[in-house]
């Protein structure tokens, strides 16, 4: 056995992200080499000179894999299958170490998470490790040398509380099950930024019962255009009646422009025709890439549709995940009709103290406004303000908040492992934050984006193959068991301990 390990490092497809994060990368790679020199080995990267942007790139460049071991170092946010499928070819035998930085600044940790739903599935073994800070070699330097000496490394697996299954948890399942045969999930646009995120059709009708219709994007623009502007406007209107702070200025690159809220607003609609027209129960709406590389995103649109308080309302939510994520959008569907059709939310596992089971849920949209305050007849507590320029060129706002609604919360999430769909959750409690907190913990992690923190039971950044945890207020663990059973599917629980434990 030769003591050599590939490295190996994907990032974005946009280069201006990718200029950014690079630097950083670079020097943090110089003090990964130092650990494994340390350890004894050598280190041979295998793209020295830039980040691999796209699957084709990463494939080449695989193929130029010779050692016995394998790290795929991702130091911010990179595309799922720029890893998957050039993985795919390396041979079974090699050991693999999928590393992501875990600083808050850049999310190399969601991008780990987010390859993990695709290595998983598609059967490709790997370790995972997180580091934070990259200059302190004594805290990862022990897995790294586990890693390369046996082939392998995993955290310490504590021993999960048991989660026993009533009758009346039972019978819920079944109610669910029952009204979601035979209901209609759309999705428009293709998988998002080369996501493992799909369920396919066949899946959605053998364990759901639930019909799958694709849009392609240009639909939804054609019907958005087609919306006259003085609805779009009433619709701002109400928004801010109800208490939203929607920040806008006069500058396209720096500010939410009123141009931009009123397009949201057209696409708001232009969902709820399509809906209408085809009678969709739920949605997932791609937004990332296509769509935001030539319009402003649709983030306010989805997390607006996540509420019941909404312009020209029904008085329910309508659940519509973004990224197109068919496993977000069935996950937060099923948690909406076991909670009494309650808003839901979509996240990103962004970053976590695990000596606090601190965990940050921070994602650009599709978080409902209900999560401010609780409330079902304003939107205080909810902002929208300009999107980042490096990532959307066209702007957009969201649905800006910092979650405070106390109490139980319950995450979940639909997922593939070895080709076969699983259910894993958990429970936590709602960390609310005073301003002077949220500012500070903000400040370097998406401050224009919701964030949702979360004392949670159990760990979940070793196990869960998904970087997209959905979350509903209350205790619905043993009713998902129920769920998971009836539907024959394996069921995974993370907690090491109860709810009350945590306050």
């Amino acid at each position: 056995m030769n003591k050599i390990v590939d490295i190996y490092l994907p990032l974005d497809s946009r280069d201006e992200p990718n200029a950014e994060v690079w630097p950083k990368a670079q020097k943090q790679l110089k003090e990964l080499i130092e650990v494994i020199e340390h350890c004894g080995w050598k280190a041979n990267v295998l793209n020295p000179a830039k980040p691999i942007s796209s699957v084709a790139q990463g494939i080449k460049v695989i193929k130029k894999a010779k050692a016995s071991r394998f790290i795929n170092f991702m130091a911010g946010w990179a595309y799922p299958d720029f890893s998957v499928s050039p993985m795919w070819h390396l041979s079974p035998d090699v050991p693999k170490l999928m590393l992501g930085s875990s600083i808050s600044d850049y999310p190399g940790a969601v991008g780990l998470l987010a390859a993990a739903a695709g290595t998983s599935h598609m059967e490709i073994q790997t370790s995972r490790l997180f580091v934070e800070d990259f200059t302190d070699h004594e805290h990862y330097k022990e897995p790294v040398r586990s890693f390369l000496n046996s082939g392998e490394y995993s955290s310490q697996k504590p021993d999960v509380i048991d989660i026993p299954v009533r009758r009346a948890d039972q019978e819920k399942a079944e109610r669910v099950l029952g009204a979601l045969s035979g209901s209609i999930y759309g999705a428009v646009g293709p998988r998002s930024m080369q996501m493992w995120n799909k369920i396919s059709d066949a899946h959605f009708l053998k364990y759901f019962g639930v019909t799958r219709e694709g849009f392609d994007g240009l639909r939804l623009l054609k019907m958005t255009e087609n919306i006259p502007d003085d609805k779009a406007q009433k619709a701002l209107d109400f928004l801010l009646s109800k208490g939203m702070d929607i920040r806008i200025g006069a500058d396209p690159k720096k500010h939410l422009t009123k141009e931009m809220v009123l397009f949201q607003m057209k696409v708001y609609y232009a969902i709820l025709q399509l809906k209408k027209q085809f009678g969709l129960d739920f949605m997932g709406v791609q937004d990332q890439l296509d769509w935001i590389e030539h319009y402003p995103c649709t983030d306010l649109t989805l997390g607006i549709l996540n509420n019941r308080v909404r312009p020209d309302s029904n008085g329910e939510t309508f659940v519509t995940a973004t990224e197109a994520d068919d496993g977000a959008a069935i996950t937060m569907q099923v948690l909406k009709l076991l909670n009494d059709h309650e808003p839901v939310g979509f996240n990103d596992l962004r970053y976590w103290d695990s000596k606090q089971s601190l965990y940050w849920f921070v994602n650009s949209g599709s978080l409902a406004p209900f999560f401010a305050q609780g409330s079902h007849e304003s939107l205080d507590g909810c902002w929208s303000e300009r999107q980042t320029y490096m990532y959307f060129k066209n702007g957009g706002g969201t649905c800006s908040l910092v979650a405070c609604v106390p109490g139980t919360v319950t995450w979940a999430r639909f997922s593939y492992r070895n080709h076969q769909l699983y259910l894993c959750a958990g429970r936590g409690v709602t960390d609310i934050p005073t301003k002077k907190m949220w500012e500070e913990r903000s400040k370097k992690c998406s401050p224009e984006w919701p964030h949702w923190y979360l004392k949670l039971c159990g760990q979940i950044e070793h196990h869960i193959n998904s970087n997209h945890p959905m979350t509903v207020m209350g205790d619905h663990l043993s009713e998902l068991k129920a769920l998971a059973h009836e539907m024959e599917i394996p069921f995974e629980c993370y907690d090491t301990k109860k709810p009350e434990d945590l306050i």
